[in-house]
C-alpha cells in the first residue's frame, strides 16, 4: 500500500505525462514534464527528465521549455 505522498506523487506525474514531450538524445529516448509543488515538495516546480535507466530533476528552468529545441532542452537537462 503507498502511503500519501506516494498516491499524491503519483497522481501529479500521471497527470503531467499526458502532455510530457519526447526528447531523443544519443539513442535514448526521454520524457519532458513538469511537476508542481507537491503537499509534501514545497520546493516548487520542477521540470523532469525520465528515461528508461534514469530520472533527472531540473528546479531553475525556464517558464517556455516547451519551445526550446531539443539540444537547448538538452543542455536545460544537464544543469541540474
Amino acid at each position: 500500500m503507498l502511503g500519501p505522498q506516494e498516491n499524491e506523487f503519483r497522481r501529479a506525474r500521471d497527470h503531467a505525462l499526458n502532455s510530457a514531450r519526447r526528447l531523443s538524445v544519443e539513442g535514448r529516448v526521454w520524457l519532458v514534464y513538469e511537476l508542481g509543488a507537491t503537499e509534501y515538495d514545497h520546493r516548487g516546480p520542477a521540470l523532469i527528465f525520465e528515461s528508461d535507466t534514469a530520472v533527472r530533476r531540473v528546479r531553475n528552468f525556464p517558464s517556455s521549455w516547451r519551445e526550446l529545441s531539443d539540444e537547448e532542452l538538452e543542455t536545460v537537462s544537464n544543469s541540474r
